[in-house]
């Protein structure tokens, strides 16, 4: 499993070769980083494409896209997925998981303002 990789027709491909990598990563990268954003109540569900491999654990695929959760309820949550289509469903699962929270929790989040 390697450390650098691409994505070219929503298919994740290991690029070894680190200038490769770096001349892609230059040119394309913008264009391809931000999978899904959701904007909701006091949060904000983003999901995007790292590009790199930034997993210690010795996963059978590299876990190359990351959701986070910033602000309200769940704040800092995140979790990593290894292909686009997981990362998509993954956006979902979590973008409902904040609206239950929000719909469970009648207080306003840590952290908010009035």
């Amino acid at each position: 499993m390697g450390r650098y990789y691409v994505l070219r027709d929503e298919k994740v491909i290991e690029e070894p070769d680190h200038d490769s990598w770096l001349e892609w990563y230059q040119s394309t990268y913008k264009d391809v980083e931000l999978v899904a954003e959701t904007r909701l109540a006091n949060c904000t569900v983003t999901t995007r494409f790292l590009a790199m491999n930034l997993t210690l654990a010795q996963d059978p695929q590299p876990q190359v896209f990351e959701t986070k959760v910033s602000g309200g309820w769940l704040g800092s949550q995140r979790e990593r997925f290894a292909t686009l289509e997981e990362a998509r469903q993954g956006h979902d699962r979590w973008v409902g998981r904040v609206r239950e929270i929000q719909a469970e929790n009648h207080l306003p989040p840590p952290g908010a303002t009035w």
